[in-house]
């Protein structure tokens, strides 16, 4: 993961809808490479960076420390490895409390998909099964497939991957592995076959099956749930809260959270990428943003 190989998604959105102002500290749960983060700087936010991906990080601080020189508010940032899910913890140890805006980026990176090495993508069969946002520790996909029940498998492909032949690729799955251990992505994608023979419907199951394990690998809603939470507990009250989702799993648990009496919602619907976004990165598509602010008690 060399230079910067992603793009954010509604960077100039999110940043307006966080309302930087200089001097006031806020965190970005899901710094990736920094993009967002490093527009936080440049307004003279005070910035905590939080992420799960030790290596994007690296990238990220390379980025604040080189583009961070120009800029008057030089030093003004934090960057975290960790699990936004522990965000009131992480917050609380390095004394960003009652801070005026955090924002979640969720899901995968461009940089991520495209490293073959983290599995996180179908295009690159060779791959080891991994999909761990943190490397550093936690069962890969590859463990998870080749232990997981044909009921746990199911009810991962249909409810997280919202797959309609879940249980036919369960059973799949638990067939390839009686042969021989599911170890590399083309492992996977050999029992897919057997569902899905046909190519141009493949890659949509496949998609989603991705989808599946990688949530369940990450525990991506229950981290998200935690991390909401989390977020009020450190925001301070007119605070606000920022989150991107980019499927319908994240972006209902996001939207029932902001429907409570707590938070006081911006808009009604949440923002989507302009068609000129979408056409200069076409996996800004999918993108949800909403907004909330923390009622004053």
């Amino acid at each position: 993961m060399n230079g910067i190989p992603h793009t954010p998604v509604l960077i100039q959105e999110a940043i307006d809808a966080l309302n930087v102002t200089q001097g006031n500290t806020y965190i970005d749960a899901t710094t990736g490479a920094g993009g967002h983060g490093l527009e936080i700087v440049k307004r003279g936010g005070v910035l905590l960076g939080i992420d799960q991906d030790e290596k994007a990080l690296d990238i990220a601080r390379d980025r604040l420390e080189r583009e961070g020189n120009t800029l008057v508010s030089k030093g003004a940032w934090k960057l975290i490895h960790g699990n936004f899910r522990n965000i009131e913890t992480i917050a609380r140890e390095q004394k960003f409390i009652n801070v005026s805006g955090i924002l979640f980026d969720l899901g995968v990176s461009s940089m991520q998909l495209d490293t073959p090495e983290r599995g996180f993508s179908y295009r690159f069969t060779d791959a080891p099964l991994d999909m761990r946002l943190d490397q550093s520790g936690g069962d890969t996909a590859a463990q998870l497939v080749n232990r997981a029940g044909a009921e746990e498998l199911y009810d991962i492909f249909s409810t997280y991957g919202e797959e309609q032949l879940a249980r036919k690729l369960s059973d799949a799955v638990c067939r390839a592995r009686s042969v021989k251990p599911i170890v590399t992505v083309r492992d996977l994608i050999e029992a897919v076959k057997t569902v899905a023979p046909n190519e141009g419907a493949r890659y949509g199951i496949l998609s989603r099956v991705f989808q599946g394990l990688r949530i369940a690998v990450n525990d991506e809603l229950g981290s998200l749930r935690d991390g909401l939470k989390g977020a009020y507990n450190v925001l301070k009250p007119e605070g606000r809260l920022v989150v991107i989702s980019f499927h319908s799993l994240e972006d209902r648990i996001v939207k029932q959270y902001m429907r409570q009496d707590i938070w006081e919602s911006v808009s009604k619907h949440p923002v989507r990428p302009t068609e000129g976004e979408i056409n200069e990165n076409i996996r800004s598509r999918s993108a949800k943003m909403r907004v909330a602010v923390k009622k004053a008690v």
